[in-house]
């Protein structure tokens, strides 16, 4: 069995639609993408390259024409999770190792067309499991949200350390951060809606470097963003035993996630993906990631309503958001270093 390459042919009205929605869904989903390198506890520039190389590979051959293929809350997680016990300096080699082992597996499972499992999903277990992300996501920020940095073992009780010693909270920090927050929720409320995270980080961005607060840490502070495109990254053999088993868990929490859009969201012809089909797509785009060393990624609810919603509606709208990804980091890469790390944290 190979990966088809198939739903290319598209009237000129449709391709200058899904233009039009990749260029917005990168506008869009660049902030996020770096929130999820600082999510995943790598250089936030990694969240980047999961959306250039991931995002546009898997949208060649998922079954689901529109699925948004990319690095999630989830995947960002259970890779900080992965990459605990690596040193920092071994990061990009350990997710070279770590994206090619998730996509081998997606591959495997999609070859034996095992999508029929995600049947069995229960919606308590779903939603459990959502849950529990959101949960770890929130305690996950809490430092870059409040400038405290603990020492504590684990999200939980930094957290309440972080309130116990709330003296040292930075305020100007914690600031931005809400500031963040507060600009989504009532840009949500509007028409604007869809630029929501786009408007609240220009606006904080803005407003950090015309105060001038040296407390308040920017993405330029952690790391140098590049104007060039990744470069190839061969794996490190000797990672693969310590990564596999990690490897294993995103791929299935990757897929578990891109069930709910596999089942919900047809294609444009009426028909529902195959799940399968699904699979090995986005181990085609862990594939990819793994030779850029980015986040591993798998299928987004959110994202793929949100080509819906800025009218995308063929394979072309998720290509064209990796690629003006590319082109943005080429044409704007320093000025991602202006963005507060707090707003990160609130997005």
């Amino acid at each position: 069995m190979k990966l088809k390459l198939t739903g290319f042919r598209v009237s000129r009205k449709t391709f200058f639609s899904d233009l039009i929605s990749g260029l917005v869904m990168a506008v869009v989903s660049i902030p996020g993408g770096l929130a999820n390198g600082l999510l995943a506890g790598v250089n936030p520039i990694f969240g980047l390259y999961s959306m250039m190389a991931g995002t546009t590979v898997a949208a060649l051959f998922t079954s689901s024409v529109i699925m948004n293929v990319d690095s999630t809350s989830a995947t960002a997680l259970a890779t900080l999770d992965a990459l605990s016990t690596i040193p920092s300096d071994q990061h990009l080699p350990a997710l070279a190792v770590l994206g090619l082992l998730v996509g081998i597996f997606m591959l495997i499972l999609g070859f034996l067309k095992l999508g029929f499992l995600v049947r069995f999903i229960s919606n308590a277990v779903m939603t459990g499991f959502l849950s529990g992300l959101g949960v770890l996501t929130i305690l996950g920020q809490v430092g870059d949200l409040t400038g405290y940095s603990s020492e504590a073992a684990n999200k939980v009780v930094r957290t309440a350390d972080t309130v116990v010693n709330w003296r040292q909270v930075d305020e100007a920090t914690l600031a931005i951060g809400l500031m963040t927050i507060l600009l989504i929720v009532a840009i949500n409320r509007t028409r604007l809606e869809k630029y929501s995270f786009l408007i609240a980080v220009i606006l904080t961005t803005v407003v950090v470097a015309l105060v001038d607060q040296p407390t308040v840490a920017v993405v330029g502070d952690t790391t140098q963003v590049l104007r060039a495109l990744p470069s190839l990254q061969l794996p490190q053999l000797s990672l693969v035993l310590k990564l596999i088993l990690p490897a294993v868990a995103i791929a299935i929490i990757a897929l578990v996630q891109a069930a709910g859009v596999s089942s919900s969201v047809p294609n444009p012809d009426g028909e529902y993906p195959d799940p399968s089909g699904d699979f090995r797509g986005q181990g085609a785009g862990n594939v990819a990631v793994g030779l850029v060393g980015g986040i591993p990624v798998g299928g987004s609810m959110s994202g793929t309503f949100l080509i819906q919603s800025t009218g995308g509606s063929s394979r072309w709208a998720n290509i064209s958001t990796g690629l003006f990804t590319a082109v943005a980091v080429l044409a704007v890469g320093p000025l991602i270093e202006a963005i507060p790390l707090p707003t990160l944290a609130g997005l």
